[in-house]
């Protein structure tokens, strides 16, 4: 027994000692920046064990104790966490950082390297493929379908009692759902309800992110055989099932629909920039650049990047109505102002005259960040302020504190529109506020998750008077991938006297 200790503790060492020599190069140059400790073989990785609020405040500390430009070892992986904005800009806006970092693995497990964990030639194919589905005028398109999604959520609401508390983003993560197939997956209202599993995968998806997000953070579940023993892997190991089948079945309905289209009619609008024409998964089809497996994965990612976030969007946003009542409304009147007493279908030039409302979306994405933590591998040296970034280290950075950074904003941590006022817009760092990113690696979906979310909460709040049980000093935050609000959303409705 003793021999057998003292070989696999030589075998380690000698493992060690070997990685050391080989990367020589690259220990030298973390030395440029300060950091915590490290323990051998596993850097700073203990840092992460902590319960998932306790995170924010790491990686805060990180901040305070050592400054814009810090460096933690996730095992053998060199992180640069970067807060400063301008070198921030500069880096993202950067060729060679165009690879998203080693964390993105454990992504690209479940949902392949596609449009949210991918980078490189194939992502970039696959982008400009999409890309047209999320430009002005397919979005305009999508108007009446947004509509008829939030009409239903509303019959939902209406049903609901009066002074009975509940997490309105089950509700809404469903009308966010169904409008996603119904636009960019090009489904009926009709095959939308039959997608097998669909209400599983609405449900498990946070559950797996949290899966996703334990593996980039908590080094044992880093290692395979580990993980391949716990609970979570068979919850993953069942979820890929799902969007196999998610997958497959919206691409058996696309390729139907497909046929009875001319061959003049797809041509002409797969060259378009700005087009709804034709769904994100026709353009897959027709692209010929992904062959089956690629596609349901990719499907289910367009899917979950944009009915997830906008549905966490728009709860952070009617929540925060709860809490802060004055702000409430203020925004009430500017909507009733527009859309009147009636319940009707909101206009693209409805929202364009709603500049509260605008202010008010901008504070939710500043507060709460759908991608909070991002990671980018860097190819080549790169010169910075305080001296380089050495290839094959990872550039990080936290969206999530640059946007509550005291340096930027007064009070950050309190919620309050008036930051994006014109006045107090133009004062501020204009790169102190990044919540879709920077650069070609920015977000697809912004447009299209920005008018759903309007449309969602301009008419419930035109309906109903939100409050709620809880108070914003309540609220706890935890980062999975996205900002993560550990009790729900809680509110309560109220009908307005005044609406009908």
């Amino acid at each position: 027994m003793f021999v057998t200790v003292f070989l696999t503790l030589g075998l380690a060492v000698s493992l060690w000692l070997r990685w050391r020599h080989q990367h020589r190069g690259l220990l030298k140059a973390a030395q440029q920046f300060p950091g915590p400790k490290t323990l051998p073989g596993l850097g700073n990785a203990m840092m992460f064990m902590c319960k998932p609020e306790e995170m924010v405040k790491q990686i805060k500390n990180l901040f305070v104790n050592y400054g814009d430009i810090v460096r933690f070892w996730l095992g053998p992986d060199l992180n640069i966490v970067v807060a400063c904005p301008d070198e921030l800009k500069v880096l993202l806006t950067n060729s060679k950082m165009s690879v998203k970092g080693p964390q993105y693995k454990y992504m690209a497990d479940l949902i392949g390297r596609g449009l949210l964990s991918g980078s490189g030639p194939e992502w970039s194919k696959h982008r400009k493929i999409a890309k047209p589905n999320f430009g002005k005028r397919a979005i305009e398109s999508y108007t009446p379908v947004f509509n008829d999604e939030v009409s239903l959520l509303l019959e939902e609401l209406r049903r609901k009692p009066h002074d009975q508390q509940f997490n309105i983003y089950r509700d809404i993560v469903n009308t966010t759902s169904y409008s996603v197939c119904r636009t960019l997956m090009g489904l009926t209202k009709e095959q939308t309800m039959n997608i097998p599993g669909l209400q599983e995968i609405i449900e498990e998806s946070p559950s797996n992110y949290k899966v996703i997000f334990d593996r980039m953070t908590k080094w044992y579940l880093q290692i395979d055989p580990v993980f391949w023993l716990t609970s979570q892997y068979r919850l993953q190991k069942r979820f890929s099932k799902l969007i196999t089948i998610f997958g497959k079945d919206i691409v058996k309905h696309r390729r139907e629909h497909l046929k009875n289209i001319t061959e003049d009619f797809k041509l002409e609008h797969m060259e378009m920039e700005e087009d709804g024409m034709l769904s994100v998964v026709d353009r897959f089809i027709l692209s010929g650049e992904l062959d089956q497996p690629t596609m349901e994965k990719e499907i289910f990612t367009v899917f979950t990047a944009s009915q997830e976030s906008t549905a966490k969007t728009a709860s952070y946003l009617l929540l925060m109505m709860a809490y802060h009542p004055d702000c409430q409304e203020k925004l009430y009147n500017e909507i009733k102002s527009i859309l009147g007493d009636s319940d009707r279908d909101v206009t693209d030039d409805d929202l364009k005259r709603m500049p509260y409302m605008e202010m008010v979306l901008k504070e939710v994405a500043r507060l709460f960040p759908i991608g909070a933590i991002l990671q980018r591998t860097v190819a080549e040296d790169i010169a910075i302020r305080s001296g380089y970034l050495p290839a094959g280290s990872s550039m990080s950075f936290s969206v999530f504190h640059l946007h509550r950074d005291p340096r930027f904003w007064d009070n950050p941590d309190a919620f309050d529109p008036e930051r994006f006022n014109p006045e107090n817009t133009e004062r501020r760092h204009q790169n102190a506020y990044i919540p879709f990113s920077l650069g070609p690696m920015n977000c697809l979906g912004r447009s299209f998750a920005t008018k759903l979310v309007k449309t969602i909460c301009g008419r419930i709040l035109r309906e109903f008077e939100v409050t709620s049980q809880s108070s914003y000093e309540d609220l706890r935050l935890a980062i999975y991938i996205s900002v993560v609000a550990i009790g729900g959303f809680p509110v309560i409705l109220k009908k307005r006297n005044s609406t009908k």
